[in-house]
């Protein structure tokens, strides 16, 4: 009777250690969308109506793909409403959680951990939070929020554990810095008394290998690392404003279409000693944009197309073409490991998150009123994002820099406001292409005719080197000089790109000016004609003359006359059609003994 009491109280406190060790799973998964919160339900009976210490949650194990999981947060939430950290904003542009067991006897917390984060890890906050004399019987949600837009996902399962003796909080590990474990929290001056500030700074590297030139514009990515000692974070408070006037800030839009201005804090953290405290100060304003479902911080980024001037403060330069961007928000989409070379120091080092010190302290990070970007994490914006590009218009080919500043209004406080700029050189070839242009000549006497070609719509003026006024209406024009010398002629090429000039030197050496032309009467009729035209002339004397016909760049078609005259009237037939000519203009050249004439002849055919 007594062996079979003692087996009775053996069986009982056996049943009372292991009878409870359940595990609940939800299968039925969902997508997790962007811009969106989901809720993942788990109806849980049959426990204890009380967790605590002695028996309660255990672990949480999930399982889900997603393309950037540097986007989402992930949280538990018990039927009282309690909640737990499981994952915030962790695995920058990594993908997926895979078997990925959340549980407070792991040794590797999940901000230490990488996609796909597959073994066990500390969560964010401690499971202990609901093992609070709760009644875990009821409905718990798995919530999960994706807060950038162009990557989804789906929750696959999630798993929770419950059994006896629930793994008690870890104590504060050697590192990494935090709100409890400010002893390992390092200040930049060595002390153990400091504000620990954040340090915006920009990438070169996203910006070198995306950018894509368009004519009169570039779109481009954009990366703000913070390679402080502290987090950047701020939060939205409740004093909003249109156009200086006070409004409610659950008013989204003011009577003119501009958005709400809301007021923003920032949070600055303290060491003393071990001991981390924050304290909050103005920093600017953000905006409510209903179509992204965001608070953006205003004027985050501003990037800009420049040519340098010699100063070394890139910020200086002539600004050729400019873009702002307004933050979708701030928040952790990558770190200065994860995206090697990304991060840089003042001496242009690249930097990993082992080289920053307090490497990754933060408390918020996300979309919502309340952003940040943790110490040695960045915010990336994609080239493929609204607003992400530089407009210039009309500009030319050639090296330029992007400059892109963090924070250009110092709006936050940092611990080096000297180094959030970088100017990254950029070669454009899809603009306007550099002008090209040169002449012809073809002088006889006194006269010359000149064919000038350009390109890419420029303009152009000729000058003859005698006084005469320019010529900035024709390509192919006609010169007559004023008498024997030499001229410098110059055809100036002038366009948004570049302007030159192509200079001739010509020779006039004639034995009679053109004052002797008196000798003889030279015309042709009609003109402008389209079948034939008539040329005209009288010799006073017996003469040598010749009578040839040039087309607009100065090459010969045909000799109508050529030899030796007596005095008396002539006519001649010029007929284009005959010789197969377009229409066009053409050059009448008259060369006798004592003078030289071109005539400019304007020929339609009708037949084309």
């Amino acid at each position: 009777m007594k062996k079979n009491l003692l087996s009775l109280v053996i069986c009982f406190l056996f049943f009372k250690h292991f009878a409870f060790a359940q595990s609940f799973t939800h299968n039925t998964g969902g997508a997790i969308l962007d811009n969106t919160t989901a809720y993942f339900p788990l109806n849980i009976s049959g426990l204890p109506n009380s967790i605590d210490a002695s028996y309660g949650l255990i672990s949480c194990e999930i399982n889900l793909t997603h393309t950037y999981t540097g986007d989402i947060k992930i949280w538990l939430k018990a039927p009282n409403g309690d909640s737990i950290g499981l994952a915030y904003n962790r695995g920058g542009s990594g993908d997926n959680y895979v078997n990925t067991l959340f549980k407070m006897d792991a040794t590797v917390f999940i901000g230490n951990g990488t996609n796909p984060f597959t073994g066990n890890f500390v969560p964010e906050t401690s499971i202990n939070n609901v093992n609070v004399v709760q009644d875990p019987n009821g409905l718990w949600l798995l919530g999960i929020r994706d807060e950038v837009p162009a990557d989804i996902g789906s929750l696959i399962n999630y798993t929770l554990l419950f059994g006896n003796n629930p793994p008690s909080d870890p104590p504060p590990p050697p590192g990494p810095c935090s709100m409890t474990n400010g002893q390992n929290c390092l200040c930049p001056d060595g002390t153990a008394d400091c504000d620990l500030l954040p340090d915006m700074t920009s990438s070169e590297l996203i910006i070198q290998n995306q950018h894509t030139e368009y004519s009169g514009y570039m779109t481009l990515s954009n990366a703000t690392p913070n390679i402080g000692f502290g987090p950047m974070e701020i939060h939205g408070i409740d004093s909003c404003f249109c156009n200086g006037v006070s409004v409610p800030c659950s008013q989204t839009q003011c009577p003119d279409g501009s958005y709400v201005k809301q007021l923003v804090k920032q949070t600055v953290y303290h060491r003393n000693g071990s001991t981390i405290t924050s304290s909050t100060r103005s920093a600017g304003f953000m905006s409510y944009h209903p179509s992204h479902g965001h608070i953006h911080v205003d004027n985050w980024a501003d990037f800009s197309l420049r040519q340098s001037n010699g100063n070394p403060d890139a910020t200086t330069w002539p600004i050729l073409g400019t873009g702002t961007k307004m933050s979708f928000c701030l928040i952790n989409l990558g770190d200065c490991t994860s995206n090697l070379g990304y991060c840089k120091d003042n001496n242009g080092n690249t930097i990993t998150m082992a080289d920053i010190p307090n490497s990754p302290f933060g408390m918020v990070s996300g979309c919502g009123l309340n952003q940040g970007i943790f110490t040695g994490n960045l915010d990336i914006y994609s080239q493929g994002m609204n607003g992400m590009s530089i407009d210039f218009g009309n500009i030319c080919n050639g090296d330029y820099y992007v400059v892109s500043i963090t924070d250009p209004n110092n709006n936050f406080l940092e611990q080096d406001e000297t180094n959030n700029w970088v100017a990254v050189p950029i070669t454009l070839t899809d603009q306007l292409p550099a002008t090209s242009g040169n002449f012809t000549s073809n002088v006889l006497g006194i006269n010359g005719i000149f064919a000038g070609t350009i390109s890419n719509g420029a303009t152009f003026s000729w000058n003859f080197g005698d006084g005469s006024e320019p010529d900035t209406t024709n390509l192919l024009t006609m010169h007559q000089f004023p008498g024997n010398g030499v001229y410098e002629v110059n055809f100036t090429v002038s366009s948004a790109c570049t302007t030159f000039v192509v200079t001739q030197s010509i020779e006039i050496l004639t034995t009679n000016t053109v004052e002797q032309a008196a000798t003889a009467n030279f015309s042709t009729a009609p003109n402008p004609f389209s079948n034939s035209t008539l040329v005209n002339y009288s010799l006073l004397k017996n003469s040598t003359i010749s009578l040839e016909i040039y087309n607009s760049v100065g090459q010969k078609i045909t000799t109508l006359a050529n030899g030796s005259y007596g005095a008396g009237n002539y006519k001649f037939e010029f007929n284009p059609f005959d010789l197969n000519l377009n229409s066009g203009i053409y050059f009448l050249r008259f060369n006798s003994d004592d003078k030289t004439e071109t005539l400019k002849l304007i020929y339609t055919n009708k037949q084309e």
